[in-house]
């Protein structure tokens, strides 16, 4: 649907404001679960149930939740146990109703499922309880993995960050871009609570984790590990709790040996648009690569007066990669401008606002 217009000067101040006002980063968001009945409950990536909600209060409770996801889409899922003996179990649905991670429970500790997924729709999380309990309380959360999710807050290299895995089951994620000339060291101390952190390093495109020793725990100390990418990109590190507990840490991405600086970020945005005179139909063909997640705009410039297409989240594309967006019922209106930008979010570690853009011209005919 498209926002009322308005004028090109209130476009310009917008897009400067974009530059130079602060923006926070994507993070972890915690919610209490839904008073009964709690079915069907939305979750997405990065978000976290917990709370006085989050319980199962009979043997035939049920609480449900749903998230959207694509086919090919790798999802992480972990649901804690913070009742009484004996747990919490999980089932996971996909959209025609198939059980694609049968019945699972917690026992006495946590769960944690990773499941890529075959079909694109709406999937569901069935927690019941195990047993009979009296108190069946969980956290519950859910982190997409691959493609590299939306709330992965991106940082530099050697700048430290500090944390916690409260609530229980967080899972926060951090992208830095890494190089095949440098030598990399991923470190994670657990520095207040009881248990320790556990970090694993993803791989783009991977729909794993890569294996010990590049992913491990702390205990009550410091789990590190060195690596050299096999290739220029973005690479992720996942944490979460050693078990159930929760507390604070600290971690960091550091130059090991050899040359760590990137090249200069790869960030594309072209456009080749065409119009329809007859259908009155405007195709754009965009050319985009984008080396952290951004907001993508676009606006049709018509004199002195901007109508926005589309403002939407634009995941990490290290390689350029072919777009189309079509906008219909455009009627014939002279010259009009198409404006697009890529903007990122302004962090501790990152300067944000806009990385590139495109403005390019489009020949509608006379009105």
């Amino acid at each position: 649907m498209r926002t009322p217009t308005r004028s090109i000067l209130a476009l310009a101040g917008l897009l400067f404001t974009f530059l130079l006002t602060s923006q926070h980063a994507l993070a972890i968001k915690s919610m209490n679960c839904p008073k009964e009945p709690a079915t069907g409950t939305p979750i997405a990536s990065g978000d976290v149930y917990s709370g006085s909600n989050c319980e199962l209060y009979t043997a035939d409770d049920v609480d449900s939740f749903v998230f959207n996801a694509n086919k090919g889409d790798t999802w992480r899922i972990i649901l804690a146990w913070l009742g009484s003996y004996p747990g919490t179990c999980m089932a996971l649905y996909d959209p025609n109703g198939n059980n694609v991670y049968p019945t699972t429970c917690t026992g006495d500790g946590e769960l944690i499922a990773s499941q890529t997924l075959a079909v694109t729709g709406q999937y569901s999380i069935v927690l019941t309880m195990e047993g009979d309990s009296s108190d069946a309380l969980y956290a519950l959360s859910l982190e997409r993995t691959n493609p590299f999710p939306p709330d992965a807050q991106s940082i530099s290299v050697n700048q430290a960050i500090a944390g916690t895995t409260s609530p229980p089951a967080s899972q926060p994620t951090y992208t830095f871009y890494g190089v095949t000339t440098g030598t990399y060291k991923v470190s994670a101390s657990w520095t207040g609570g009881e248990a320790g952190i556990c970090e694993y390093l993803y791989y783009p495109g991977s729909a794993t984790a890569q294996p010990a020793p590049d992913q491990g725990c702390s205990g009550d100390g410091t789990y590190s590990f060195t690596f050299t990418p096999p290739s220029n990109a973005t690479y992720m590190v996942l944490l979460d709790s050693q078990g159930d507990a929760t507390g604070s840490y600290s971690f960091e991405v550091s130059c090991y040996l050899g040359t760590c600086t990137p090249p200069p970020p790869v960030c594309v945005l072209k456009d080749a648009p065409t119009y329809n005179a007859t259908t009155g139909t405007l195709t754009m063909d965009f050319t985009l690569a984008t080396p952290v997640a951004a907001t993508w705009d676009a606006w049709l410039i018509n004199h002195n007066t901007s109508t926005q297409l589309w403002s939407q989240s634009e995941p990490i594309t290290d390689k350029p990669v072919n777009l189309t967006k079509t906008e219909t019922k455009v009627p014939k209106e002279g010259v009009l401008g198409i404006l697009s930008t890529l903007t990122v979010p302004t962090t501790t570690t990152t300067t944000g606002g806009i990385t590139c853009s495109s403005w390019v011209y489009v020949n509608t005919g006379k009105p």
